[in-house]
C-alpha cells in the first residue's frame, strides 16, 4: 500500500493543489479579520465566538476542498479513461482508490489543521494591536483548543469522502462538488460548544460514515466495467 501511496504522488501535480491550499488558507484568515474588525463596534466576538468561527469556516472551506481533490483523483480519472492505465497493474483496484482516498484524507486533514492554527494565531496577533476580540487570546488557550477539537479535524477529513459514494453513481463531478458542499453547511452549523472531550462519540461516528461511504464506493469496482 505504501509503494501505493508514493507510486499516486509522484503521480500527483501536488504544487498545484498545495498552492490551492495555501491560497485557501490567506483567503480563510483574510475573511475573519475582515468580518471581525467590520463588525468590532456592533458586535465584539468573545473568546469562544473567534475559535468557533476559526473552526467551523475552515472546516468548510477544506471539506469543499476534499470534494475538489476527489473529482481531480478518482472522478475525471473515471471520464477521462487515465485511471484504465493503473487499473492493468497486477494490482486489486480496490488498493488503487484507496491509495488516493488516504491521499486525499491526509492531505485534507493536515491542511485543514495546519490552516486552523496559521489564521488562530494571525488574527491573535492583529488582535493584541486592533481590539477586535472582546477578551485576551493566549498562547495556551490556542494550544488546549487545537489539543481537543484535532479530532474534529480527522473526522471532517474522514466524512469529507462520502462525495465519492454520490460522485462515482453516474461519474459527475458536479454531483460531487455539491454533496461536498451540503456536508461543509452541515459541519458550519455545528454546535460551537461540541469538543473531543464532551462528545467523542460524534467525531467517531462522522468517520465511520466516511469509512463506509468509501466502502460502498469500491466494494463491487473489481468487477465493474470503468465507463
Amino acid at each position: 500500500m505504501l509503494k501505493l501511496i508514493r507510486l499516486e504522488w509522484r503521480k500527483i501535480n501536488l504544487r498545484q493543489y498545495v498552492f490551492g491550499a495555501l491560497a485557501a488558507c490567506f483567503a480563510v484568515t483574510g475573511f475573519l479579520f475582515f468580518m471581525l474588525y467590520i463588525d468590532r463596534e456592533q458586535f465584539a466576538a468573545s473568546s469562544t465566538d473567534f475559535l468557533f468561527l476559526i473552526d467551523s469556516i475552515t472546516r468548510m472551506v477544506f471539506i469543499v476542498f476534499s470534494g475538489v481533490l476527489i473529482s481531480k483523483l478518482v472522478i475525471e480519472e473515471y471520464n477521462d479513461k487515465t485511471i484504465t492505465l493503473m487499473f492493468t497493474y497486477p494490482i486489486s483496484r480496490k488498493k488503487i482508490i484507496i491509495s488516493k482516498l488516504l491521499i486525499i484524507i491526509g492531505f485534507t486533514f493536515f491542511s485543514m489543521l495546519l490552516s486552523r492554527i496559521f489564521a488562530a494565531f494571525v488574527l491573535s496577533m492583529l488582535n493584541s494591536n486592533l481590539g477586535f476580540i472582546d477578551g485576551d487570546i493566549t498562547i495556551p488557550m490556542l494550544i488546549e483548543h487545537f489539543r481537543n477539537t484535532i479530532l474534529y479535524d480527522l473526522s471532517a477529513s474522514g466524512v469529507s469522502l462520502v462525495p465519492l459514494f454520490f460522485g462515482m453513481l453516474k461519474k459527475s463531478v458536479r454531483t460531487t462538488i455539491i454533496t461536498s458542499v451540503i456536508i461543509a453547511i452541515f459541519f458550519g452549523v455545528s454546535n460551537e460548544d461540541l469538543s473531543v472531550g464532551s462528545f467523542i462519540g460524534i467525531p467517531v461516528t462522522l468517520s465511520l460514515i466516511g469509512i463506509v461511504a468509501s466502502y460502498l464506493s469500491i466494494k463491487n469496482i473489481e468487477h465493474k466495467d470503468i465507463s
